[in-house]
């Protein structure tokens, strides 16, 4: 079966009955060809729209019988339809339109490329602010937890250190009174003239000691004293009073209005009180250890 460009297709029940004479196949080539008498099919009218297509050539109208007789069904082309050229109008509008889609697209893609740079470099900067801010807040956090430890450590060692200065003051001071003591002694015994210097400190430093004066002190230092009064002046009446109970190198000096306790007990313990001890006697030894 042949067809041409789109094709109608005619049915064998839509076509009229013909009375054709017996043919043979042969028959439809030469000039001597005899074709069958064919009544002419009248067809319905057409819209007036439409161009009826213009028939197929003589051998093809041919093969076409053929084709109806053997009771295959016949393909017509449909008319073809002229279409009008689009306007300069329509083909200005069209190219602006394309122009316009054209733009509109690479816009598009301009804009969403520059947006997803900007997303890109605004979650950039977002992300460093705040990885910034998170690490100074944790450095400053973990700074200040070892400033407070070292703050601490530096507590306990204050404390430690105060503690061993108390307890090692006590025994320090401690031996310290036990070699001036020692000292003092060894003074006294190889030099007993100092009574004397003691004396005159007294004399000299306090006004109140005048007129009628007593002065008690230890038998062996009483000759010395006897000596220093004989051969220097000193104003107001000396009574000299031998007391063993006085140790060498002290005396007590007595007067109307005052009396003066320059004993060696006496002046030990003062010196002892001023370094915050308490009762010490200069003749205990047991008490240094």
């Amino acid at each position: 079966m042949k067809a041409w460009g789109s094709k109608k297709i005619i049915r064998r029940e839509e076509l009229p009955e013909l009375e054709l004479a017996p043919w043979q196949v042969d028959q439809f080539s030469g000039s001597s060809v005899q074709r069958p008498h064919i009544e002419r099919y009248a067809p319905e009218p057409v819209l007036p729209t439409a161009e009826v297509a213009e028939l197929p050539p003589e051998q093809d109208m041919a093969a076409l019988l053929a084709e109806v007789v053997s009771g295959e069904s016949a393909v017509l082309p449909e008319a073809a339809v002229e279409v009008p050229p689009p306007s300069e109008e329509e083909t200005l509008a069209a190219l602006r339109s394309a122009a316009h889609q054209e733009a509109y697209q690479a816009g598009y893609a301009e804009g969403l490329e520059a947006g997803r740079a900007a997303g890109d470099a605004a979650g950039r900067e977002a992300g460093y602010a705040a990885g910034l801010e998170t690490g100074q807040t944790h450095g400053r956090a973990a700074a200040q937890l070892e400033v407070e430890q070292f703050q601490t450590l530096l507590a306990g060692l204050e404390q430690a250190r105060q503690a061993y200065e108390a307890e090692m003051a006590q025994p320090i001071l401690e031996i310290a009174l036990a070699v001036a003591r020692q000292m003092l002694r060894t003074t006294l015994a190889a030099e007993p003239e100092r009574i004397l210097a003691l004396i005159r400190d007294a004399l000299n430093s306090l006004p109140e000691l005048h007129g009628n004066l007593r002065l008690e002190l230890h038998p062996d230092d009483l000759a010395l004293v006897q000596a220093m009064l004989v051969n220097e002046t000193v104003s107001g009446q000396w009574r000299l009073e031998p007391n063993a109970d006085i140790s060498r190198g002290g005396c007590k000096i007595s007067s109307a209005n005052l009396d003066l306790d320059l004993t060696l007990a006496s002046r030990w313990q003062r010196i002892v009180e001023a370094l915050g001890r308490g009762e010490i006697s200069l003749d205990d030894d047991a008490s240094v250890v």
